[in-house]
């Protein structure tokens, strides 16, 4: 099967400002097209020029094409691209694929491709809510007019049990089947054993709530004695410094090491001998790092915020609760064993090439 893969914006953006990186080789999506390209299909995927890395990128075993942003002022391309000569590429091209995986209903590319090829589109949702740029009237004015016009009956299969009750309001051919971001099994891979530390992935951005992490790091080293205990926090962002300072005031700076900015290959590896993974995000919609260190074989302890958590709960892969403390930490140490071998029976549920073959099934069962 041959497949194009929309999806424009390939990474968060900081404050608004896109970081570009050497490469993007981290992306989810990549992930994704080299788990269709595991289950023999031909890729080729379209995303923002603006996203482009600073180097070649000449070991991609897909193709990948870059728009320019039309109207960047208006249209921002970290939030609602409009890609210039996205139509006339489809118009040229879009016959020789058999199926466009669009991500998310609000996307003017998905808007552009169902307009021409409604009949080979399947849309792929994440968002879960209503978007509030603008008041959020730009949001309503495309789900209640724009995407029932539009759309109408192009199939969609959404990322979380959240983003289906929201879709499901506004467009009719929904699926049950849930598929979240596949996550590369050849780089994310579980460990024989563990090592006694815990670790945070995350941009170091506020929303993320590190802060706290600290906190309830500093109580659990002070309650249970456990002095050998250490914390990874693997990531960069304009919070490093006030970080740095809040563990430097508990005392545990010995204890917390700010591993910085580490490309993919180096993330697996400190992930996969850790305890548990930790989240307590103030706002997200899917985390790809949930994903990840479930495919690597680590334990989540995550609050409910993320839409990907209630997976946590419902295979044994962590434990997943709001306000969560310094017992629960070491419940993941006490627990590690049980949580650490139910990752590794639903890992394949999580991998890129099982998400990317879900993905294709349902398409072809709408047919």
């Amino acid at each position: 099967m041959k497949v194009l893969l929309l999806n424009f914006i390939l990474s968060t953006s900081v404050n608004g400002k896109i970081i570009r990186r050497k490469s993007n080789d981290d992306t989810m999506i990549y992930a994704m097209a080299r788990g269709f390209v595991k289950n023999g299909h031909s890729v080729t995927l379209a995303a923002a020029e603006e996203f482009k890395p600073l180097q070649p990128e000449d070991d991609l075993n897909f193709e990948i094409i870059y728009f320019k942003s039309r109207a960047r002022s208006i249209f921002k391309p970290h939030l609602l691209p409009w890609p210039k000569g996205l139509g006339r590429y489809l118009k040229n091209n879009g016959q020789n694929f058999d199926m466009i995986l669009s991500v998310d209903v609000f996307s003017i590319p998905t808007i552009i491709a169902a307009r021409q090829f409604r009949s080979k589109m399947l849309i792929w949702q994440e968002m879960a809510f209503m978007q509030h740029m603008l008041g959020g009237l730009p949001a309503k004015l495309w789900y209640n007019v724009i995407a029932p016009y539009f759309i109408k009956n192009a199939p969609i299969i959404t990322q979380s049990e959240k983003a289906k009750e929201f879709i499901r309001h506004y467009l009719p051919n929904v699926s049950d089947t849930i598929v979240g971001h596949g996550s590369n099994s050849d780089l994310f891979y579980p460990s024989e054993n563990s090592e006694e530390y815990f670790v945070v992935i995350s941009m170091l951005v506020k929303r993320k709530r590190i802060d706290r992490i600290l906190q309830k790091f500093s109580t659990f080293l002070k309650e249970t004695k456990l002095s050998s205990y250490t914390l990874k926090i693997v990531g960069e962002g304009p919070e490093e410094l006030s970080l740095k300072t809040q563990a430097e005031e508990l005392g545990i700076s010995q204890n917390v090491k700010f591993e910085g900015f580490l490309e993919h290959s180096t993330i697996a590896a400190i992930g996969r001998k850790a305890k548990a993974l930790l989240i307590d995000t103030q706002q997200d919609n899917n985390m790809v790092t949930i994903p990840e260190s479930i495919v690597n074989g680590t334990p989540v302890l995550t609050n409910n915020v993320p839409n990907n958590s209630v997976f946590i709960s419902k295979y044994g892969l962590g434990i997943a609760k709001d306000n969560w403390d310094w017992q629960d930490l070491e419940q993941m140490i006490i627990r590690y064993d049980e949580f650490h071998n139910a990752c590794i029976s639903h890992r394949h549920k999580f991998s890129n090439d099982g998400s990317a073959a879900i993905l294709t099934t349902t398409f072809i069962n709408f047919k």
